[in-house]
């Protein structure tokens, strides 16, 4: 059998992004979300970009962490509910929700779990972190904190699921449960009472905390470190009928009457009338 060889190209790496900032430093990959105007929500647009990110990350060899964060005052705010909202008054699903388009992932694609990313990743929450904003740094190993963000989930309030286990696998169990049914939010002495995060610092020390970890996480063998990352992936994995039944239940929840009621009322600035179908 022949021996095929594909070494990493660098000029492959993701160079014409717009809702994402993409950059490299010596073994450090920096991912910043990059759409203010709406507190760096995600759209279908933002989660391909984000998973083209992580894929690169992966496939080159000379980065050892990378560091997530997000420009402006928040980390990432989730979903964008009013994307969400402009695509259901036309009667139509969201390009990563249908099926029929070639970006189709149910429920964005844009985690690093998505891309199988092996490198660790670390944190840097600068503001709000909601949503799938805090499913991205539950998926970062290590997280340091500014004293002025805070997390939440937010999911049931605009009617929608989504990724409820991974937060119960991820968080104290009752603080998890604080998130998702009463949609409340914790400070960041909060999460790192609750060993969420590993510090907290103030908004200017930030990244230099994150470097600081990022330094620490290369003096050690890249090797050792990956391997230890698919263990700490592999310890949260969850099984597959389980992860098959939460999109289920997710999409369900979301194709409902209430799901789309929930973006609509966002969207207006409005208390939604929930009609249990």
């Amino acid at each position: 059998m022949p021996r095929y060889e594909s070494p990493y190209d660098p000029a492959i790496a993701p160079n014409d992004l717009e809702h994402v900032l993409y950059e490299k430093k010596g073994h450090v990959a920096y991912v910043t979300i990059n759409r203010p105007d709406r507190l760096n929500s995600l759209h279908s647009y933002a989660y391909v970009e984000l998973r083209r990110c992580w894929l690169d990350m992966q496939r080159d060899p000379n980065v050892y962490v990378g560091i997530v964060t997000g420009t402006g005052r928040a980390f990432c705010a989730g979903r964008d509910v009013k994307f969400l909202a402009e695509h259901q008054a036309k009667g139509i699903r969201t390009p990563h929700e249908d099926p029929n388009n070639p970006i189709f992932h149910w429920g964005g694609g844009g985690q690093p779990s998505d891309a199988n990313l092996e490198k660790p990743l670390i944190a840097a929450i600068n503001g709000l972190a909601v949503g799938v904003g805090l499913s991205l740094a539950l998926q970062c190993q290590l997280r340091v904190m500014s004293e002025t963000a805070w997390l939440g989930d937010t999911h049931t309030a605009i009617g929608r699921l989504g990724s409820a286990h991974n937060l119960y696998a991820s968080l104290p169990r009752a603080v998890a449960a604080y998130l998702t049914l009463c949609n409340a939010r914790l400070t960041a002495q909060e999460a790192m009472q609750y060993g969420i995060i590993n510090f907290v610092t103030k908004p200017e020390d930030l990244m230099a905390k994150a470097e600081e970890m990022a330094e620490m996480v290369c003096n050690s063998s890249p090797l050792a470190v990956q391997a230890a990352v698919r263990l700490y992936r592999l310890t949260a994995a969850f099984d597959p009928a389980l992860i098959s039944y939460a999109k289920h239940l997710d999409q369900e929840t979301a194709e409902s009457e209430d799901g789309a009621e929930g973006a609509r009322s966002f969207r207006d600035k409005r208390k939604p009338v929930w009609k249990l179908r």
